[in-house]
């Protein structure tokens, strides 16, 4: 017991406790056996006492005794080996937990310099993020002032475009106005187109509707002065008469031309001339028959006299040409019309008439038709007397004339 006691003296109260409990369990677990032997032995003592007088019971008393001890020593040698082996246990058991014990300091002592380290290295960070954050947050302040200074300035000049896109798209209006009114001028003097100067007018006082500015008032009455002027104007169906020309140039090529009278051939002339009998003489006969020839000559051929010249008979050549020129004469008679130009339009019906009045038959149904289209036709006044609307473009380039010298002014 004092060298167990000895040899746990290096170690931890908590190994001292462990081997005090084996020892009290090894004395535990022999004291049952040496109870048992006292209890052999008094047991046998008294038998030798009740039969010390017999020899045999001595021997048998010592032979029990002798067993008793071995089984004691053997007990005792059992004992001592199971506190070795648990000692050894003990020690094995002490070793680990002593490396145990080691490697988890070393551990600790592992996390906590890396812990450290961490902690160091997270507080490093946090202040270098932080000093990143105070310097995003100085830049984000300046940015923002810097957006606040361009949105001023943003409302500023928007206001400033405002103003200026006013007055310039006003200006913008003003000119389209103005170049609206003069095509419309151009309608009249140049193409002689009523409705087209009209459609215009009416376009540009729209235009000026839309700028809803008082001031362009005398602009706007004038303008409908001059829509007014122009509606009087008289309305013409050029569609219809443009239809109508073409309708009396498909008859062209129906008329049929004026035929040639008393026309025959010097057979039939002969057959007429030639005597009923022929008994009297040769010569009698010839003189007979140069009378009557004669007379017949006379007959046919009849001389008058007039103060127009007599054109002669029209060749199958000249007939296609003069059915030609009728439909140009009409066709220029339609491209007049589209034009407005009433002095071309009256010429060429009246040359048409003319030619279909002397190259074509008088009686034929085709032809008083045609000259009835014609007459009609020419009745037509296709450049009607247009008024004059100089006066809207005359208003508005007196208005802006005051606009300039008002704003040279200012």
């Amino acid at each position: 017991m004092d060298a167990k006691a000895e040899i746990t003296t290096g170690h931890s109260d908590s190994d001292v406790e462990d081997a005090v409990v084996l020892e009290e369990t090894t004395d535990t677990k022999t004291e049952p056996e040496s109870v048992e032997g006292t209890n052999e032995a008094a047991s046998t003592a008294e038998e030798s006492g009740s039969e010390n007088k017999e020899p045999e019971q001595t021997s048998t008393e010592k032979k029990s005794r002798s067993w008793i001890g071995v089984l004691a020593f053997v007990l005792a040698l059992c004992a001592l080996i199971v506190a070795g082996y648990g000692f050894s246990k003990l020690q094995e058991l002490q070793l680990q937990t002593a490396s145990l014990e080691s490697s988890a300091a070393s551990v600790n002592e592992s996390i906590d310099q890396n812990l450290q380290k961490t902690i160091a290295a997270a507080s490093k960070e946090s202040g270098k993020a932080e000093a990143k954050i105070d310097a995003l947050k100085s830049e984000l302040q300046a940015q923002q002032q810097h957006v606040s200074e361009l949105q001023d300035r943003l409302t500023r000049a928007t206001k400033q475009m405002s103003k200026i896109g006013t007055d310039k798209r006003k200006d913008w209006l003003l000119a389209e106005v103005e170049y609206l009114l003069r095509l419309a001028n151009q309608r009249v003097l140049m193409e002689k187109s009523p409705v087209g100067a009209l459609a215009l007018l009416k376009s540009s006082d729209q235009i000026l509707k839309e700028t809803d500015d008082v001031s362009i008032y005398n602009v706007r009455k004038a303008i409908a002065s001059d829509i007014a002027s122009l509606e009087s104007v008289p309305r013409l169906d050029v569609d219809g008469t443009f239809l109508k020309l073409a309708a009396l140039n498909e008859q062209v090529s129906k008329l049929r031309l004026i035929p040639i009278s008393d026309k025959r051939e010097l057979p039939d002339m002969l057959k007429e001339v030639t005597p009923d009998s022929v008994s009297e003489s040769w010569n009698q006969g010839l003189k007979a028959s140069w009378n009557q020839t004669m007379d017949k000559l006379e007959k046919l051929i009849v001389i008058q006299h007039r103060d127009e010249p007599i054109e002669p008979l029209l060749s199958p050549e000249q007939v296609y040409f003069l059915q030609q020129n009728l439909h140009l004469m009409i066709e220029q008679a339609q491209l007049s019309l589209l034009q407005g130009q009433q002095g071309s339009y009256d010429a060429s019906l009246n040359k048409a008439t003319e030619w279909v009045s002397s190259y074509f038959e008088a009686e034929d149904s085709t032809t008083q038709s045609l000259l009835k289209g014609l007459n009609d036709l020419k009745s037509i006044q296709v450049s009607p007397a247009l008024p004059d609307i100089t006066s809207s473009l005359k208003a508005l380039k007196a208005y802006l004339a005051d606009i300039h010298d008002a704003k040279g002014e200012a």
